[in-house]
């Protein structure tokens, strides 16, 4: 029998939504709640829709193969202001290798100062402590044919909350095709790893805490300077539709937004971009509701 490249898209989509189905059915307390804010302001300014959005360092955070079409060394750097206390560092690049293959990594910081704790309940916290979540990534991309691509990354989680700290080993593996001109459609699944204990010399540690494994299928379409995407993400017990739209104003300047569904606390997102010779500034702006702050997200990216 013939294997088409239709065939390998359609199968792809069908392992996508069968790993979905399972994950939705089985609820799941997870940790590391800092490393499940978007990263990359392109992508926050879309709304997160950026599994089938490539040419982006920061594109390997949503899908390993994400870096297909990057052929220049390129780094992106970034800062986001999230919540009151919540600051998250950022920095990510990508590179051609020889031959099919390129490299990409990154790493995430994201820190939470001025955290209460309490033995009891009363009016003043007994003290004060810091968090800090820590994310490093690095993997290959590989490109099977001009309209197939697959990636995957390895990575290491570290969480600190004051003198407790826990660490665990994880992975992502996804793949990006073009079945038509301007098509994208993508498959990823990120952050797969066991479980891990925050601990404490001579103390008890805690309950075994989940990785946030995020499962990601989606699509996208570029046509008269225009971006459209879609993605379905799931994650923790709760599966989420993403929307993001893009559209090139200029040569050198963009603006975006997006929607997120299915949140507590976040739905709309907007942002720009300005980009000069191989320098591009980006903005995000992600409003939150429920009395939390609004989030402002800030990435510079540049290629050498």
């Amino acid at each position: 029998m013939r294997i088409t490249f239709a065939k390998i898209v359609a199968a792809l989509i069908i392992l996508g939504v069968c790993t979905f189905l399972p994950v939705v059915s089985a609820p799941t307390k997870t940790g590391l709640a800092m490393m499940k804010v978007e990263t990359g302001a392109r992508a926050s300014g879309m709304g997160g829709a950026y599994v089938s959005v490539s040419g982006d360092p920061f594109s390997s955070a949503y899908n390993p193969a994400g870096i297909r079409g990057i052929s220049r060394f390129t780094v992106g750097l970034g800062h986001n202001e999230y919540w009151s206390n919540i600051r998250i560092e950022s920095g990510y690049f990508a590179s051609p290798l020889k031959g099919r293959f390129a490299i990409h990594g990154g790493i995430r910081f994201a820190g939470l100062g001025n955290l209460e704790i309490r033995q009891t309940p009363t009016s003043e916290p007994d003290a004060f402590a810091d968090a800090h979540d820590i994310s490093f990534k690095t993997g290959l991309g590989y490109r099977i044919s001009d309209k197939l691509y697959a990636g995957f990354g390895v990575g290491w989680f570290f969480e600190k909350i004051s003198s407790f700290r826990g660490s665990s080993f994880n992975v992502d593996f996804g793949a990006l095709a073009t079945p038509k001109p301007n098509l994208n459609v993508g498959v990823a699944v990120s952050n797969v790893g066991s479980g891990f204990i925050l601990q404490q010399q001579n103390a008890a540690g805690s309950r075994e805490i989940s990785l946030p494994t995020t499962y990601r299928v989606g699509a996208s379409y570029y046509r008269n300077r225009f971006l459209g995407a879609a993605d379905v993400v799931v994650l923790d017990e709760k599966a989420h539709l993403h929307l993001g739209m893009e559209k090139q104003i200029r040569k050198y300047f963009a603006v975006r937004a997006g929607y997120m569904f299915n949140y507590d606390t976040k739905g709309m997102s907007a942002g720009a971009s300005f980009t000069r010779r191989n320098l591009t500034i980006d903005y995000a702006f992600v409003p939150y509701r429920s009395g939390i702050d609004d989030s402002h997200q800030f990435t510079f990216t540049f290629a050498l």
